[in-house]
């Protein structure tokens, strides 16, 4: 055995004791990035996004404010948590590019991650010096969740990139062997881009408060007399609803039936299954709880996880890009350690 092929052999024992401070950076941030999101939505459901006044970076004037109220304390926290969120995401997204850049999936899930969360940002900073719209808040909501579901794909991936090695040339190894039918990946990215339409829509109509209006379970009660126009918003929503749960039935029957060994794919979308029931039952307790804030939180992280679960299923769907090879001077391969099987899950 030459010493080229004695290194291959034992690069995969560099991570099988355990992940590296990359990843759990990653996995910190994956975490913070959660909380950010919650302290947005509760930002918004108690109309807190004033607190500081119409000023930013500044709260109230100064940059500790001097005078609290739940708002301010609501608004300021929020902010705070922001600003460490965001020195670990800058953290992570250079060290895992300098460690890991030669896979494509790190570099583009690193852009995803630290694009939305600069955009997420900017809106809102826009939001409290000109105010927000429904429609802006709801944009403010599908951006938080592509944020989101960046870092969780960059978690994600360097779980997998630790599991293969790292090729003994700097190449980059296979992260997922077997390619599942183009059908699977179109609806994959179908019920992925399905759901994002979903949330908006939900985002929008909370946002203009038809929400209030709506009662019974699973089936509207309200009447045109009650509700007016908004009996048509009930009706849209539970419609989306219902075909949200119909698409991730049917991507996990099509998982279930792959023609390649692929249980990444099938415990994904199983998830997605689980969660998406699990969001119909939380909107049912939204509608009976009159909106409480304990049901509104609870609504908006099932569907922050079901939006990432299935971005995770669409990614893992794709087929390998070409990946850097070279060759011994003998002219064996001089690259990469073996995948070694199904890649490692969330």
């Amino acid at each position: 055995m030459s010493k080229v092929e004695e290194e291959v052999r034992t690069l995969p024992s560099r991570h099988a004791h355990g992940r590296d401070g990359v990843w759990w950076l990653s996995a910190a941030t994956w975490v913070g990035l959660f909380i950010v999101n919650m302290a947005g939505f509760l930002d918004t459901a108690t109309g807190s996004a004033l607190g500081c006044g119409r000023e930013w970076p500044l709260c109230n004037g100064s940059v500790i404010p001097s005078a609290w109220s739940l708002q301010t304390l609501i608004e300021f926290g929020h902010r705070g948590i922001v600003l460490v969120v965001t020195i670990l995401l800058v953290t992570t997204a250079v060290l895992a590019w300098r460690r890991y850049g030669q896979w494509v999936e790190v570099k583009a899930t690193i852009g995803i991650a630290c694009g939305f969360v600069a955009l997420e940002a900017f809106l809102g900073a826009v939001g409290v010096l000109v105010g927000d719209p429904p429609a802006v808040l709801a944009t403010h909501l599908g951006v938080s969740l592509m944020a989101f579901v960046g870092i969780t794909l960059l978690t994600a991936v360097l779980n997998q990139v630790q599991r293969v090695g790292i090729s003994v040339d700097g190449g980059a190894a296979p992260l997922r062997p077997g390619v599942p039918p183009k059908r699977f990946r179109f609806w994959a990215f179908f019920t992925m881009v399905y759901t994002f339409i979903a949330l908006y829509v939900g985002a929008y109509i909370s946002n203009i408060h038809a929400g209030a209006w709506f009662q019974g379970f699973p089936f509207p009660t309200e009447s045109f007399a009650q509700a007016g126009s908004n009996l048509y918003f009930d009706i849209l929503h539970r419609s989306i609803a219902l075909g949200l749960v119909i698409l991730c039935v049917a991507l996990w029957v099509q998982a279930r039936r792959l023609p390649v060994d692929r249980p990444d794919l099938r415990r994904g979308a199983a998830l997605s299954v689980a969660l998406v029931l699990a969001q119909a039952l939380s909107g049912g307790l939204l509608v009976y709880t009159r909106l409480a804030l304990p049901a509104f939180l609870l609504h908006v992280s099932i569907v922050s996880c079901l939006f990432a679960t299935l971005a995770y299923v669409a990614l893992q769907s794709t087929p390998e890009p070409v990946r850097r090879r070279q060759l011994a001077s003998g002219g064996g391969p001089q690259g990469t350690a073996a995948s070694g099987g199904a890649p490692a899950g969330l």
